[in-house]
């Protein structure tokens, strides 16, 4: 049996670790060659330059694709930040030459890979589509679903709903999202190393706040980060660990003004197993990142989640949604803290995004599935 060539792209800090199970099961198995192509803002010092992570756990980078020049925080700087990552994708996957290009959730990069992957006729499996949210995101992991070619979605809904777009039902896997895989492996780094490494203080309980620009809200991200600081800092006794914005238009203005918060700890990146670890041990996250409504439930975490920008998500009992309002925000706070009944119902909670066996099943469906014409050559399944 020949050996089959995996080329996987990931862009950011968020992205990696819902892969990474997966890049270790490639990586484990001789009939296959794994190649990781890293853009986006792995590369950035600002955002903690994540691409040593990838280092770290012992994986090699065949490829780096740099693509942020100047002022990025803007919709222009966006979509010239994508056009020189498909340019640089595409020369990338023309020198590796895989057989299959995965790609993963719903970034500029993600669009950017898998435009240039389609044009160049390379099979493309994506992970978590099918999903629903607000912002651009939705229009992104939409329009990645149909360029690419073999599915992976994390929950049953989402899978139905790749197949409601028209995607043949024989090339749509529900996996779960891969990232559970190494939630329920998890052995929690210990709070003095925590401690010690990001000054963390087990003395107070923990708040995680990240809070990213929302693209189609761009203009209003300060004023949206100011109303859930002006929240926030009404609970004085609790930790607040802020973590940095995406690169997405608006999200320079959100870091800017958190840098200003003094009385608030802020993490520009952090190792994925420990903030794994900091869920572990955290007594609630807000803001409007995914890994509230995905990754939290497995901690039975609370989260609150502010804004439109995971509207529509598949979520769990443990999200409180509101509006960007400091009143709602204080409220939710105080539920979440303080009342022991909502507490208690978060004990049973199970999280919908799968069991933790999504990585063995996804790197069996590539090694094995065959590549035909008819896998490339895409047609419409759904009678019109």
């Amino acid at each position: 049996m020949s050996i089959r060539k995996i080329a996987c792209v990931t862009g950011t800090r968020a992205d990696y670790p819902r892969v990474r199970s997966v890049l270790k099961e490639i990586d484990s198995r001789k009939d296959l060659e794994l190649d990781i192509i890293v853009t986006g803002s792995h590369l950035l010092k600002d955002y903690g330059y994540s691409a040593q992570e990838i280092v770290d756990d012992g994986f090699t980078i065949s490829k780096k694709v740099e693509i942020f020049q100047g002022d990025f925080d803007t919709p222009l700087g966006m979509a010239q930040a994508s056009a020189r990552c498909t340019d640089g994708i595409a020369k990338a996957l023309s020198e590796i030459n895989p057989d299959i290009v995965l790609i993963t959730v719903d970034r500029v990069e993600t669009l950017a890979s898998t435009t240039a992957a389609s044009l160049m006729n390379f099979p493309i499996a994506h992970t978590q589509g099918g999903e629903v949210t607000g912002t651009i995101d939705e229009s992104i992991r939409h329009a990645v679903t149909k360029l690419s070619h073999i599915h992976f979605p994390a929950t049953e809904d989402a899978a139905q709903r790749i197949i409601n777009l028209g995607e043949n039902k024989r090339y749509v896997f529900n996996t779960g999202c891969p990232y559970i895989d190494e939630i329920i492996k998890l052995s929690p780094v210990d709070k003095k190393t925590l401690s010690i490494k990001y000054g963390f203080d087990f003395n107070k309980e923990l708040i995680i706040f990240t809070q990213h620009a929302v693209t189609t809200e761009f203009e209003d991200s300060l004023r949206q980060v100011e109303i859930t600081l002006e929240a926030l800092e009404k609970f004085p006794d609790f930790q607040i660990i802020c973590f940095f914005s995406n690169t997405d238009a608006g999200g320079k203005k959100i870091i800017d003004r958190i840098n200003q918060q003094e009385n608030f700890l802020k993490i520009p990146n952090m190792l994925s197993t420990d903030f794994l670890s900091l869920m572990h041990y955290a007594s609630l996250m807000i803001g409007n990142s995914s890994a509230g409504i995905r990754e939290a439930p497995s901690f039975k975490l609370p989260t609150i989640n502010i804004g439109s920008r995971q509207n529509g998500r598949l979520r769990a009992n443990n999200v409180i949604d509101v509006n960007h309002n400091v009143d709602e925000i204080e409220k939710a706070l105080i539920k979440v803290l303080y009342d022991n009944k909502f507490k208690e119902s978060l004990m049973d909670l199970e999280n919908p995004y799968g069991n933790g066996h999504a990585a063995k099943q996804i790197v069996d469906v590539l090694q094995n599935i065959e590549l035909t014409k008819e896998l490339i050559q895409k047609e419409i399944c759904y009678d019109i």
